[in-house]
């Protein structure tokens, strides 16, 4: 087994919201990328439901979802 270690982003303060002329609701730059990567996945169609037995093959589809983006983006930009 391997041990993960994270460490949660700070939040910024009143001050530092102030600074950057914010006010309110400032998302946290780690949390932003992990929902739209959430949100990412959430398209494909193959992820709707998990009906995988093993572990090794959700992480697949995952990974294929993944890759399918990344594919995506990299013909847009030709």
């Amino acid at each position: 087994m391997t041990k993960i270690k994270f460490e949660l982003s700070t939040l910024p303060s009143k001050q530092q919201k102030a600074a950057q002329g914010k006010s309110g609701f400032v998302p946290a730059v780690a949390r932003w990328v992990i929902e739209r990567s959430n949100a990412w996945m959430e398209r494909c169609k193959i992820l709707v439901k998990n009906f995988e037995r093993t572990l090794s093959n959700a992480v697949t589809k995952l990974n294929l979802c993944f890759v399918r983006l990344m594919l995506k983006r990299l013909a847009a930009s030709s």
